[in-house]
């Protein structure tokens, strides 16, 4: 055994000190998360919860029927059940399976049901903690791993550019409405940002006092919103975000299917987009005037108004449909980006679901053609 003197005994003493606090301090760094001994686990019972939840919403007779369900789900019980055998072949997380204790953990329909509570009503993550015996942690992971899971499973197919015999469709309809042409009307719209890094809050904040991440879309007069761009700081306009976007690129790089209609006998071969006076003055962009002078003026300026508000309903219904889009947003930029894509990807699922639906009494929004004098142009799409 070495014997220090006094000297040595003082600076290992100190040394020693060191290190342990050093030690202390990298432990208390570490992420957050359980430990053991930190909390005991509630003796919750999702195994009952799913069995009560079955004759509620699931079973041959539902005690809540299509109605009840459309409207505290936002979609029908098919597509709830398409989403939901997708998001399980997808992800194995929803795929119920034992836990460490060794009874049964929570059913993929708690899952599932959860996160569209969560999207559809901004509930917070434990608000589900005494009706669906779901704890915070589990609640806000299924929220996170479900709009992964949907935006890998269904974002080829509902987040794209229509194809040529969707844009015939689109054209015909909005030839209808006496805009010839036609192909949706573009806008943004802002999502307030609460959980911003102190140092990004200015590039963040807009005309409004609070940050906000900005959301560029196009909607047709149904409402399909076919592109999106979301994810640029709230103080950027229009033009700004118009900048950042990839809107026009398979314009620009050919791959967009070539278009011929004709107005007051001259032929054009690009479609173009309703906009608001903030957009630049560009050949893909139908505005309002400025000073409309005459009745022919007015009337084009009311109805240019009153079909450009497709877009301007569309995030209406988009933010009264998933209120977690309404509101306040507590998530990095990362997972806000993947939950506004899954939002519009349900979206779109339900705008094609009730199309498809023969019992859905939907909205007419077209005109007749008896309201089109001279009858409807021609439109092809190449």
């Amino acid at each position: 055994m070495e014997i220090l003197e006094e000297g040595d005994e003082d600076e290992a003493a100190f040394l020693a000190l060191i290190e342990s606090r050093h030690s202390s301090l990298w432990r208390s760094s570490l992420p957050g998360g359980s430990r053991p001994g930190k909390a005991p686990n509630k003796l919750r019972d999702a195994a009952s919860r799913h069995l009560r939840l079955l004759p509620q919403y699931f079973g041959p007779n539902p005690i809540y029927k299509e109605d009840d369900f459309r409207t505290r789900f936002r979609m029908s019980r098919r597509l709830f059940i398409r989403v939901l055998k997708a998001v399980v072949e997808d992800d194995p997380y929803f795929v119920q399976r034992p836990e460490a204790t060794g009874k049964m953990g929570i059913s993929s329909l708690l899952k599932v049901s959860a996160t569209l509570r969560q999207l559809a009503y901004a509930s917070t993550a434990d608000a589900f903690d005494e009706n669906l015996e779901m704890s915070e942690t589990a609640a806000l992971k299924c929220l996170k791993r479900f709009c992964k899971s949907v935006i890998k499973c269904f974002g080829a197919e509902y987040l794209r550019a229509p194809t040529p015999n969707e844009l015939q469709t689109i054209l015909e309809h909005n030839a209808q409405r006496g805009f010839v042409g036609m192909i949706g009307s573009v806008d943004c719209m802002h999502w307030e940002w609460r959980n911003f890094p102190s140092a990004v809050a200015g590039q963040h904040k807009g005309k409004g006092k609070k940050p906000t991440k900005v959301l560029e879309a196009v909607a047709d007069y149904n409402l399909r919103i076919w592109h999106c761009n979301f994810g640029s700081p709230g103080s950027l306009n229009d033009i700004n975000v118009l900048d950042q976007s990839p809107l026009f690129d398979d314009m620009l790089q050919g791959r967009a299917p070539r278009i011929e209609f004709t107005l007051s006998g001259n032929k054009y071969y690009t479609p173009y987009l309703l906009a608001d006076g903030m957009y630049p003055d560009w050949p893909v962009f139908v505005k309002p005037m400025e000073s409309a002078h005459g009745n022919k003026e007015k009337y084009f300026a009311g109805r240019q108004e009153a079909c450009r508000k497709d877009v301007q309903r569309c995030f209406g219904v988009l933010q009264a449909r998933w209120r977690v889009i309404g509101s306040p947003c507590r998530l990095w930029k990362g997972a806000m980006s993947t939950m506004m894509h899954a939002c519009i990807i349900l979206h779109n699922m339900i705008i094609d679901d009730q199309a498809n639906d023969p019992h859905f009494s939907g909205n007419n929004y077209l005109f007749t053609d008896a309201a089109q004098p001279g009858g409807i142009p021609c439109v092809q799409v190449q």
